[in-house]
C-alpha cells in the first residue's frame, strides 16, 4: 500500500500509511536497547520477536502537515514567524529555517494501541517485555515520521522546492511548551493527536514539529555536538542510525 494524501483544508494534508510502508528496524531496536546489532541476549531477542509480531496489529499510523508562510522577525531574535505566530525556537533551529519560505508543521502518530499494550505489560509481571515494546514503539514512530518527511520532500519537489531537516519542540533548546503554539495552527485533533496543558501529546507515541520548505534550503547533518542538552532522547536515538550509516 502506498501513502495516501487527502487535503483537509487549505494547504493542510492528512497522510495515511500502512505498516508495510514503515517497517520497524530490528537492529535499531537492539542498539537503542544498548546492544550491538545481532549481539542481544537470546531471551531479549525472543521478546523483540514477540513485539515485532504485535507492531503491525497495534499500530494505526497517521500523519499530516500544514504549509504556512515562514519568515524571520525584524531586529534581533532567536526565533521565526510561522503563520501569524512567533516561535522562540532558539538559534540552532532558527538558523536552519532562516532561508525557508514555508514551514510544514507536521504530526505523526502510531495511535494508542501499542502504548496501551506496553503500559499493561509494565504494570503486570512482564515489565521487561513492556519496556522492549515501549522502545520498539519509539523506534517505529520515528521511522514513520521519516517516511512522512520523505513524502513531504516528494510533494515539495514536485513544486520545485526543497526541505530542511525536521525540528521538534523540546529539542535543540526549543522549549517543549511551544507545542501549544504549534498545535494552535493545526486543526483540532489533527490525525487523532491532542495536547495536554503540560504539552504532552496523546497518543504518547507521536511526533510533531516543523520542516522548512523553500528553493534555497537544504537538509544538513544534525549538529548535536553543538547542542548542550546531554540527555536528549533524539540524540540517543540518532546514535544507532549514525553508526549504521558510518558502517
Amino acid at each position: 500500500m502506498s501513502l495516501v494524501e487527502v487535503e483537509r483544508g487549505k494547504d493542510t494534508f492528512e497522510v495515511t500509511m500502512d505498516f508495510s510502508d514503515v517497517m520497524a528496524d530490528r537492529g535499531e531496536i537492539e542498539t537503542t536497547l544498548g546492544y550491538k546489532s545481532g549481539e542481544i541476549p537470546v531471551h531479549f531477542s525472543g521478546m523483540i520477536d514477540e513485539t515485532l509480531l504485535q507492531l503491525p496489529i497495534r499500530c494505526e499510523i497517521k500523519g499530516g502537515y500544514r504549509l504556512l508562510d515562514i519568515s524571520l522577525p525584524g531586529g534581533r531574535s532567536d526565533g521565526v514567524i510561522i503563520g501569524s505566530r512567533l516561535f522562540r525556537t532558539g538559534p540552532i533551529v532558527m538558523t536552519q529555517l532562516g532561508k525557508a519560505s514555508k514551514g510544514a508543521l507536521f504530526v505523526c502518530t502510531l495511535g494508542p494501541l501499542m502504548e496501551i499494550w506496553a503500559r499493561r505489560l509494565l504494570k503486570s509481571n512482564d515489565p521487561a517485555l513492556g519496556y522492549i515494546a515501549d522502545v520498539a514503539a519509539s523506534v517505529t514512530v520515528e521511522a514513520a515520521t521519516d517516511r512522512l518527511q520523505a513524502h513531504i520532500a516528494e510533494q515539495m519537489h514536485s513544486r520545485g522546492l526543497k526541505i530542511t531537516n525536521r525540528y521538534s519542540p523540546g529539542y535543540c533548546k526549543w522549549s517543549v511548551s511551544e507545542q501549544h503554539l504549534l498545535f494552535s495552527l493545526l486543526p483540532d485533533g489533527f490525525c487523532g493527536v491532542t495536547l495536554s496543558e503540560s504539552a504532552l501529546m496523546s497518543p504518547i507515541k507521536s511526533v510533531s514539529g516543523v520542516i522548512g520548505v523553500g528553493r534555497e534550503v537544504r537538509r544538513r547533518k544534525y549538529i548535536c555536538d553543538r547542542c548542550g542538552v546531554k540527555d536528549c532522547t533524539y540524540r540517543a536515538m540518532r546514535a544507532p542510525r549514525s553508526a549504521k550509516k558510518a558502517a
